[in-house]
């Protein structure tokens, strides 16, 4: 019996291009000699959709059929979906003989593949990327362990800005000097810049009954573990509003084409920061809802896209002579000569709700500032 333990090394959240590295550890666990007959690894995508919402007939990516299902290397098999992306498979030991409580380690180094979408864990569609690295004995059937992780992807935008500031020597006779990660280097510069850039943006809120107030965001993109932040400002409003709401929500959404219903089926969406507010006497105000680390940036595939937004709902008040707070207050004398007061609220309010959705962009983080753990998983064959 030989116990196979895979270890993915780093923080467990990496973007494309950047190498994975694993280690593969072989423990001959049994009281005679064993034979490891071959082990390989490889890196890929796997795509799960609901079928009752998506049409997969058009997604399914057709896999070249095996001899042998149970005695060759076959990283997805046994699993739901389809595999949309995955790198070559790297042999790591063959014909390995281990004496009895003897170890064997081996490295295994790939580079995330790029032109794949981001992870994602949607209620319709789901993106997974997994490290699977087999194992067979001699006469026994193979064995597979799947380590999943999570991959971070950059945008099309900020890529082309990348490539087009990207330096080259102009001495011909010089060879630049351009290290292994300067491509995922200057990505995450690019990024950095993309979501520091200050852009005041100014909403003047309006109803039938007249101005509600002034929205200021400071930037249109935030990282994945930024904070959305936001002002009011109800110093010029002529209708009284009692009451602000903020949620930051996703939209998980797929193409018409690919729907199974014929109507069209609304956007699922997922509310991940509330913030809520009474605000009668309030003039201005400021709003904080942070973008969850485990969250997905934004992004769009031919399968599935996901926005992301700020919905607000006001509370406001019909009656315009009660614009501050709605209620009235007068004092008395208690007898000893203090003052007392006596605050008299309406029974009733007539209000109207209004509703107001900002489309926002949730850009990735660097993998340092992941909170994606993997952990190592063994298997015995």
């Amino acid at each position: 019996m030989v116990e196979v333990r895979v270890e993915v090394s780093g923080q467990g959240a990496f973007m494309p291009g950047e190498k994975l590295v694993a280690s593969v550890t072989f423990t001959n666990e049994a009281a005679v000699a064993a034979t490891v007959a071959w082990a390989g690894a490889q890196i890929h995508c796997q795509l799960v959709c609901r079928e009752d919402v998506v049409r997969t007939d058009s997604l399914v990516v057709p896999v070249s059929p095996a001899a042998s299902t149970d005695t060759s290397f076959v990283p997805n098999r046994g699993e739901r979906g389809s595999t949309i992306l995955s790198t070559p498979t790297t042999v790591l030991v063959c014909n390995l003989s281990l004496q009895p409580g003897e170890t064997k380690t081996v490295s295994y180094s790939e580079h995330v593949p790029e032109g794949g979408p981001p992870s994602f864990k949607g209620r319709l569609v789901k993106y997974m990327y997994k490290l699977a690295v087999g194992a067979q004995r001699p006469g026994c059937p193979a064995q597979i362990s799947r380590i999943p992780f999570h991959v971070r992807t950059i945008p099309e935008h900020i890529s082309r800005q990348c490539r087009a500031t990207e330096t080259r020597s102009e001495n011909p006779f010089l060879t630049p000097e351009v290290s292994e990660d300067s491509a995922h280097d200057l990505a995450l510069q690019a990024l950095a810049m993309e979501t520091s850039r200050r852009t005041s943006m100014n909403y003047t809120l309006k109803n039938p009954s007249g101005v509600i107030g002034r929205l200021s965001f400071f930037k249109p993109s935030f990282k994945v573990g930024e904070d959305v932040t936001g002002a009011l400002d109800l110093c010029l409003a002529t209708t009284s509003c009692l009451q602000i709401s903020a949620e930051l929500q996703s939209l998980e959404e797929v193409p018409l084409e690919l729907q199974m219903s014929p109507s069209p089926r609304r956007p699922v969406c997922a509310t991940h920061a509330r913030y809520t507010e009474c605000c009668p006497n309030t003039l201005i105000t400021h709003f904080s809802l942070p973008v969850p680390l485990s969250a997905t940036q934004s992004f769009s595939t031919n399968c599935v896209s996901l926005k992301w937004q700020v919905h607000f709902q006001f509370v406001l008040s019909r009656n315009s002579a009660h614009k501050s707070s709605g209620s009235s207050a007068q004092e008395e004398d208690s007898g000893s000569g203090a003052m007392a007061t006596t605050i008299e609220t309406l029974n009733s309010l007539l209000v109207d709700t209004m509703t107001w959705d900002l489309p926002v962009t949730v850009l990735p983080t660097v993998s340092q500032h992941s909170d994606e753990r993997t952990t190592a998983r063994k298997i015995t064959i």
